[in-house]
């Protein structure tokens, strides 16, 4: 039944809002060509963790909006990201701005916007209220760079990472669940759940700027490094520390897999976070392979919610994390 509502979700993002102008409509349709979709995966799995099921067809087609409007939210903020970054390619391919301007691209970005605040309030009555949140924080977190630059550190990392990335995951969960009528106190554990699931996606994501296999990732590496942004994974190859990317990454999901209730419908949504990151790990080289060998194992452990999910055997600071 998941992967049926997904498919749901890609379709109607097979149906891109109009600009009423040929040659940017393609620009358009090309930005909503479905990739990885893990902020719809994490709605959807929220849903369905959530208790309801996902057999009704009304509650089935209101997770389908909340899907569709985590995905436009999410493209739309690339959209503007990729004018601010001047960067050229987006998941293998031209970005907007590249293709349509600047000017173009900001509107663009603009109409995804409005398109994802509508499905949000298809979705359930707080929708939007979630959407918006969401919202706010990527922008302030997007402000905060220029702090981030001025004076790095992981710490200072992990509160842009929980801004600009994880609450949108946040928000994707909270809304999954809402579109089904969950209780709050479920809302808010799947919430916390996406929360830091998205603050350790955001740390797997930061190693692939250093040693991401373009071909895979569909972006040229180093581009974080060459906005003068610094990663969590770049801080970490200037100063090691025991365990490195592997025991941050595993703090993350110790707190999100502690935040669930225990039941077969969050050991399902554990096993989907645990597949997304294995999935996004893919896209690296070889190089890192210790830590790439850690990050598996904190994987599995995490997966089958074996505590302490947290790396605890000191290794020895090498090179490459």
């Amino acid at each position: 039944m998941v992967d049926e509502v997904l498919g749901a979700v890609r379709e109607r993002l097979r149906t891109p809002p109009s600009c009423g102008v040929a040659g940017l409509d393609r620009v358009v349709a090309d930005a909503l060509r479905p990739g990885k979709l893990l902020r719809p995966g994490l709605v959807v799995g929220s849903a369905a963790a959530a208790g309801a099921g996902l057999a009704d067809r009304a509650l089935r087609n209101r997770v389908v909006l909340a899907a569709e409007a985590m995905e436009l939210l999410h493209v739309a903020t690339l959209v503007h990201d990729d004018i601010i970054d001047g960067s050229p390619l987006r998941r293998g391919r031209p970005s907007v701005v590249a293709s349509a301007g600047v000017a173009s691209a900001l509107v663009i970005g603009d109409l995804l916007l409005a398109r994802g605040a509508l499905a949000a309030a298809g979705a359930a009555p707080n929708g939007p209220l979630v959407w918006a949140r969401a919202l706010a924080c990527m922008a302030r977190g997007q402000l905060l760079e220029g702090d981030l630059r001025g004076a790095p550190s992981v710490e200072a990392h992990r509160e842009y990472a929980a801004l600009k990335t994880a609450e949108l995951f946040r928000a994707s969960a909270e809304i999954g669940a809402l579109a089904v009528d969950a209780e709050p106190d479920v809302v808010r554990a799947h919430g916390e759940f996406g929360l830091h699931f998205g603050i350790a996606f955001q740390h797997v994501d930061d190693l692939l700027d250093v040693v991401g296999d373009p071909a895979r990732t569909g972006k040229p590496a180093g581009l974080d490094a060459a906005n003068g942004v610094p990663t969590t994974a770049a801080l970490l190859l200037e100063v090691p520390s025991p365990g490195g990317l592997a025991t941050l990454v595993a703090a993350e999901l110790e707190d999100a897999s502690a935040s669930l209730p225990p039941g077969r419908g969050s050991a399902e949504l554990r096993a989907w976070a645990a597949d997304a990151l294995r999935r996004t790990l893919h896209a690296a080289d070889d190089r890192p392979r210790r830590t790439l060998v850690q990050l598996s194992a904190v994987l599995d452990r995490f997966e089958h919610d074996i505590h302490p999910v947290r790396e605890t055997t000191p290794c020895t600071p090498t090179p490459v994390l």
